[in-house]
């Protein structure tokens, strides 16, 4: 089994510290309907951790042991689906229903992110949380559907394929 060995790992206790710290915010620009505050933070690399390096390197890169190691702390993956539905929601999407919010706020809507789309659907997957990991890939492929540019510096879209 893989673990990320890389010197410049932050490790599993501090990806956990700074997600319920990320989790905290998006509960309380939820709760106060200020889905700006969820669009303009930092997020992606601990709350969604993957098994790619990132403009941060490897710092936040999760492989198979360390996705293990995490699994293992139900209070991880409880905050971790609750992320991943509040981000939904701050995008317009129904994540346990899978369909579009119904009467949206008007910032509750797309923000041109692909890249986190993309991180959050990959991580979901690799968490295997496969009922949120579909329900994301069918949000991206309705925005895709809708001609919405996935444009990167690689080709992100095929995870929604």
């Amino acid at each position: 089994m893989q673990y990320n060995q890389d010197p410049k790992f932050v490790g599993i206790s501090v990806i956990q510290k700074k997600q319920q710290e990320t989790l905290r915010m998006f509960q309380r620009a939820a709760s106060a309907r200020n889905w700006a505050e969820i669009h303009g933070s930092h997020y992606d690399w601990w709350m969604f951790p993957i098994d790619e390096p990132s403009k941060f390197g490897f710092a936040y890169t999760v492989y198979e042991g360390d996705v293990c190691e995490l699994k293992k702390n139900a209070d991880f993956i409880n905050s971790y689906q609750q992320g991943a539905e509040l981000l939904a929601f701050a995008w317009g999407w129904d994540l346990p229903k899978a369909i579009p919010v119904p009467n949206p706020d008007p910032d509750q809507c797309w923000q041109d992110w692909p890249i986190r789309l993309y991180k959050a659907t990959k991580s979901l997957q690799l968490f295997g949380l496969e009922t949120h990991f579909q329900s994301f890939r069918k949000y991206g492929q309705l925005l895709l559907s809708k001609g919405i540019p996935f444009e990167w510096s690689r080709d992100i879209t095929w995870i929604f394929r």
